[in-house]
């Protein structure tokens, strides 16, 4: 009976290290918008002080906070929509180079975002598919809509669907803010072959071909013999 135990408690001290840390690991706390206004119901940190909005209780985290300004705000993490990506810089950085990145919200620097779940990469935070800040742009969305209710701005779901089905290709535009740039760029972006260099385009029609020099002058002998072929 002793022999057993004594091999139990051996068994349980040379546990592997990640399980241990995975007991510790804190909890995801999940996205839930209820009134579907592009607010996370369970966390929010819009000065981001390092504690939930929602009770006021500190979360694990990383960032520190700076107030240069002195107006109550981080100036270098911010989450008012509560997705845990920096509202501020959406980006995927370590400035700091202590193996976490920035702009985002886990503790353990597992690919995981702890507050939605979502595993993320080099390739993007996925700021975008949570809440109504685009934080790709840094800016919230003015006219947020979720009629299925899972937290993702139904504009963006539809762009990300027809990105997968036409292989990711941009033969198509989608401007949701109005500024005359094309957002699917900033969610995947794609150069064009090098060396390739063309006017700009005119509102109708494509790219305008500039003509000869020679050409683009007032010729009336040229024009006499035109009209004569005709």
């Amino acid at each position: 009976m002793l022999l057993l135990f004594a091999l139990f408690a051996l068994a349980l001290s040379t546990l592997p290290v990640g399980a241990q840390q995975q007991q510790s690991a804190p909890d995801v706390v999940g996205y839930v918008d209820e009134d579907r206004d592009g607010l996370n119901d369970h966390f929010r940190d819009h000065d981001g002080d390092g504690r939930n909005d929602i009770g006021q209780r500190p979360y694990p985290h990383h960032f520190s906070f700076v107030d240069a300004d002195e107006d109550g705000l981080n100036d270098h993490f911010r989450d008012k929509d509560g997705d845990g990506v920096n509202d501020l810089d959406g980006r995927f950085i370590d400035s700091d180079k202590d193996g976490f990145v920035d702009n985002i919200i886990d503790f353990e620097g597992d690919n995981i975002n702890d507050i939605t779940g979502e595993k993320y990469g080099p390739r993007g935070l996925k700021g975008y598919r949570f809440g109504r800040i685009f934080e790709e742009r840094g800016h919230p969305v003015k006219r947020f809509l979720d009629e299925d209710g899972d937290g993702m701005h139904d504009p963006f779901k539809r762009l990300h669907q027809r990105m997968r089905i036409m292989d990711r290709r941009m033969d198509y535009f989608f401007d949701e803010d109005g500024d005359g740039i094309d957002d699917a760029r900033l969610l995947h972006k794609k150069r064009g072959p090098p060396g390739l260099r063309l006017q700009k385009r005119s509102k109708v029609g494509p790219p305008r071909r500039s003509l000869p020099s020679r050409l683009r002058q007032d010729d009336p002998e040229r024009d006499k013999k035109r009209r004569g072929r005709k």
